[in-house]
C-alpha cells in the first residue's frame, strides 16, 4: 500500500512531464499559475529590492556630498586667489600713483613706506609708518601720498617713524599759490574735521576759491612744488590784517595705506 502511494505521484508526474514536453497541453495552466504566483514573487523579492535601492541612493548621496565638498573647497580657493589678485592689483595701482606723484620733482630721492597706524583727535593728528632710522629716515623729512602732502617726520625709531599730519594744529608749512606764487603759512585746525588755514597772506592778495596751494620750499625745511590743498573759502574782513583762507587738504588722510618719504636730492 505504501508503494502504491509513492508510485502513483511519481507516475503522475512523469506523465505530466511527457505531455507538457511533447504536446504542450499544460502551457495555459502554467501561465495561469505563474500569473497567480507573481504577487508572491514581488512580495518575496521586495526586501532585496529595497536594500539595493537604499544602497544605490546612499552611494549616490556619498558621491554627491563628496563632489559638493570638493566644489566648495575649489570655490573658496578661487575666491582666496581672486582676493589676492585684487589686492595685488590694487597695491600696484597705489604704488604707481605714489610714484607718479613723485615725478613732479624728479630730482628727489623717495622711499616707499606702509602706514601702520593712524591717530586723529581734535588736538593731535599723526600716523606711524614702517620705516625708521635703519632705513636712513630722519627728523623733518616730508611725507607725501598719491594726492599730495601728508605731513612731516617728528619721531624716529630703528624700525618705525611717527609723522605729524598736515592737518595737525601744531603743524606749520610754508606754502604758495600755484596760480600766482603768493606765499603764506599753512597749519591745521583744532577740529575733528580735516581742515587747514593759510595765514599771513595780505588782504589785497589775489586769492580765489579753487586755487591750489603747494609747498613753497622757503627755509629749506621742505622741497617745493608738492600739492598741499585747495582753497574752499576766503574771509577778507577788514578787522584782520591778513586774509583768512581755508584749505581742503588734497590728500585724504583717512584713506592712507602707503606713503612716500622724500629723503633728499639725488646727486
Amino acid at each position: 500500500m505504501r508503494l502504491v502511494k509513492l508510485f502513483v505521484p511519481v507516475l503522475l508526474s512523469i506523465i505530466l512531464i511527457v505531455l507538457d514536453t511533447r504536446f504542450s497541453y499544460l502551457d495555459n495552466f502554467k501561465k495561469f499559475t505563474l500569473t497567480l504566483l507573481s504577487p508572491i514573487y514581488v512580495i518575496v523579492d521586495l526586501p532585496s529590492q529595497v536594500i539595493n535601492w537604499v544602497n544605490d541612493k546612499g552611494a549616490d548621496n556619498e558621491i554627491l556630498i563628496g563632489e559638493n565638498d570638493y566644489l566648495k573647497s575649489q570655490l573658496i580657493e578661487l575666491k582666496a586667489r581672486l582676493q589676492t589678485y585684487n589686492n595685488l592689483a590694487l597695491e600696484n595701482q597705489k604704488i604707481s600713483e605714489l610714484l607718479d606723484s613723485s615725478y613732479e620733482i624728479p630730482n628727489h630721492d623717495v622711499l616707499l613706506a606702509r602706514v601702520k597706524s593712524i591717530s586723529q583727535s581734535r588736538l593731535s593728528k599723526k600716523i606711524v609708518i614702517d620705516k625708521g632710522s635703519n632705513d636712513q629716515i630722519s627728523l623733518s623729512q616730508l611725507i607725501i601720498g598719491s594726492d599730495g602732502v601728508v605731513g612731516q617726520v617728528t619721531q624716529v625709531t630703528p624700525m618705525f617713524s611717527t609723522v605729524r599730519l598736515l592737518t595737525d594744529p601744531t603743524q606749520f608749512m610754508p606754502v604758495k599759490n600755484s596760480r600766482n606764487g603768493i606765499r603764506g603759512i599753512s597749519k591745521g585746525v583744532a577740529s575733528n574735521e580735516e581742515g587747514m588755514i593759510v595765514e599771513y597772506v595780505p588782504l589785497d592778495s589775489d586769492v580765489k576759491v579753487g586755487d591750489l596751494f603747494l609747498t613753497s620750499g622757503i627755509g629749506n625745511s621742505y622741497p617745493s612744488g608738492y600739492l598741499v590743498g585747495r582753497v574752499t573759502s576766503i574771509d577778507d574782513s577788514l578787522v584782520a590784517s591778513f586774509l583768512s583762507i581755508t584749505l581742503q587738504p588734497s590728500q585724504d588722510m583717512n584713506k592712507l595705506e602707503m606713503v612716500l618719504i622724500i629723503k633728499g636730492k639725488n646727486d
